[in-house]
C-alpha cells in the first residue's frame, strides 16, 4: 500500500484528484491540505502517517518551492509528484534542479495520474527511502527531590535541540511537582495529562498544538500538578508512538518514586539517568533506587550523574562503592556561575566546566552529531530562569 499526501489549494484540481486517486489500486490518500502547510507542519505529517508520496500543486511557486526543498533535504529520494493549473514550463529547469521527476498539467488525465503514480512505486522499490530512525528515549531519575534534576532534564534536552541540531522533546512527568513549566515560562501550551487524555484523537496537528517551545525545544509539560488518580497506560503508549514519530531524542524529567506511570517510561528508555548528589541521604537513596530497578530488571539501563560536585566531597570512587555503580557524569557545583547569570540575565558559557559536562552528556546521546566548531549559543543552561527576589533564589538553585 502506497501512503500519499495531497497539497493541493486549487478546488478543481482537488475535486477531480479525489476522483481519479480513489481509482488507482493500492494508494491511500493518508492528508489533504487545500492550503500551503509550512515545511515543519508535513515532514511532521510525513513522519506520523509514514508517507510515501507527495502530490504538490505548484499555483503558488514560493511556498512550493520552499516544501521541495525541504524535503530534499530532510527525507532524501521521497518521490514527490507535480502539477499545475498554468504553463509550468518556465518552471521545469528548476523542478529538475529540485528533483522532480514528474510534473502534470491540468486538468489531469486518468492514465497519466496513473503512470506517473506506478513510475514512484517503482522508484521506490528500486530505492526506498530510508526508515526514519527509531527515537532515543532517555529518562531523569532524582535519587531523592532536590538533586537538581529538573536542571540537568531541561539543560540537556536544550543543548540536544539548540546546539546538536536533534529534534528532541521534553516531558516533564513529575506529575505532582514538576518545576519545567515555570523554569521555561510555559503559559499555554498543553501538558503531559492533556495528551494522554486526548491520546485517542491525538493526531499532528492536535499535538503541534499542544506543545510549547523554547529556542528549538519542544516541551510538553506537567499540568497544573494535580495528578488524576489513574493514568491510562495503553494511552500513554499511544502518545509516546505519537512523539517517535517525531523526534530523534525524547527526555523525560521523572518523579522520584517509582510509580506505575515512571515504571513504564522507564520501560521504554534506552538509557535511566540516575540522579544524586555527593551527600549521605542522597547516596542512600540512589542505592535504593538503583536495588528497586534491578528487581524490575532495568539496571543494565542505569547510568549515575553525579551533581553539584566540589572538589573536597567524597571521589567519584567512593560514590561508585556506596551506590553500587560507577560514575558516568559528573557536573560541578558552579553557583557562583550560576547566581551570575541569574542575576545578569546572561548564559552560563559551554566554556565553563559545568556548561561543557552539560555539553558532553548531550553528545553522547547524539553520537551521530557533532558540536559546531564555532556555535552561536543564545540562551543556555541557566537562563531557563527568570531573575526571582533574594529570599526566592535559593529554592530556585536547588530545583
Amino acid at each position: 500500500m502506497l501512503h500519499c499526501i495531497l497539497i493541493c489549494p486549487n478546488e478543481d484540481a482537488n475535486a477531480q484528484l479525489a476522483v481519479l486517486l480513489s481509482r488507482i489500486p493500492d494508494l491511500e490518500v493518508a492528508r489533504v491540505w487545500t492550503t500551503y502547510p509550512s515545511p515543519d507542519e508535513l515532514l511532521r505529517a510525513i513522519r506520523v502517517r509514514k508517507a510515501d508520496l507527495v502530490l504538490l500543486c505548484l499555483d503558488d511557486w514560493a511556498p512550493s518551492e520552499a516544501i521541495v526543498s525541504s524535503l530534499d533535504n530532510a527525507v532524501p529520494g521521497l518521490p514527490v509528484i507535480t502539477f499545475s493549473s498554468h504553463d509550468a514550463t518556465d518552471l521545469l529547469p528548476k523542478l529538475m534542479h529540485l528533483g522532480i521527476r514528474e510534473h502534470l498539467r491540468f486538468p489531469l488525465n486518468a492514465p497519466g495520474l496513473a503512470e506517473a503514480i506506478d513510475s514512484a512505486r517503482r522508484r521506490l522499490i528500486a530505492h526506498p527511502v530510508a526508515a526514519a530512525r527509531q527515537s532515543d528515549l532517555y529518562t531523569f531519575l532524582p535519587a531523592k527531590p532536590g538533586v537538581g534534576t529538573s536542571t540537568l532534564a531541561v539543560s540537556t534536552s536544550h543543548a540536544l535541540a539548540e546546539d546538536l541540531g536533534a529534534r528532541t522533546l521534553l516531558l516533564d512527568c513529575d506529575l505532582a511537582a514538576g518545576a519545567i513549566r515555570f523554569l521555561l515560562r510555559l503559559s499555554t501550551s498543553g501538558s503531559v495529562v492533556d495528551s494522554i487524555k486526548h491520546a485517542g484523537n491525538l493526531d499532528e496537528d492536535l499535538w503541534s498544538q499542544m506543545v510549547g517551545t523554547y529556542d528549538r525545544l519542544e516541551v510538553l509539560h506537567a499540568g497544573l500538578l494535580e495528578p488524576p488518580s489513574g493514568l491510562d497506560l495503553p494511552s500513554l503508549e499511544r502518545v509516546l508512538a505519537m512523539a517517535r514519530a517525531q523526534y530523534e531524542v525524547i527526555c523525560v524529567d521523572l518523579a522520584s518514586s517509582l510509580d506505575e506511570f515512571s515504571v513504564a517510561l522507564m520501560k521504554e528508555s534506552r538509557r535511566i539517568f540516575l540522579v544524586t548528589t555527593p551527600e549521605v541521604v542522597p547516596l542512600h537513596m540512589a542505592k535504593v533506587r538503583l536495588a528497586s530497578l534491578k528487581d524490575l530488571g532495568l539496571h543494565d539501563r542505569v547510568s549515575l550523574l553525579l551533581n553539584r560536585k566540589v572538589r573536597n566531597d567524597f571521589s567519584d570512587a567512593d560514590v561508585a562503592k556506596l551506590v553500587g555503580l560507577p560514575v558516568s557524569y559528573s557536573f560541578s557545583n558552579d553557583y557562583a556561575s550560576v547566581q551570575g547569570a541569574i542575576l545578569n540575565a546572561t548564559p552560563v558559557s559551554h566554556e565553563s566546566a559545568l556548561g561543557q559536562s552539560i555539553l558532553n552528556l548531550a553528545q553522547s546521546m547524539v553520537p551521530h552529531l557533532e558540536v559546531p566548531k564555532t556555535p552561536s549559543y543564545r540562551r543556555k543552561f541557566l537562563e531557563f530562569f527568570r531573575q526571582l527576589p533574594a529570599h526566592e533564589q535559593e529554592l530556585t538553585l536547588r530545583s
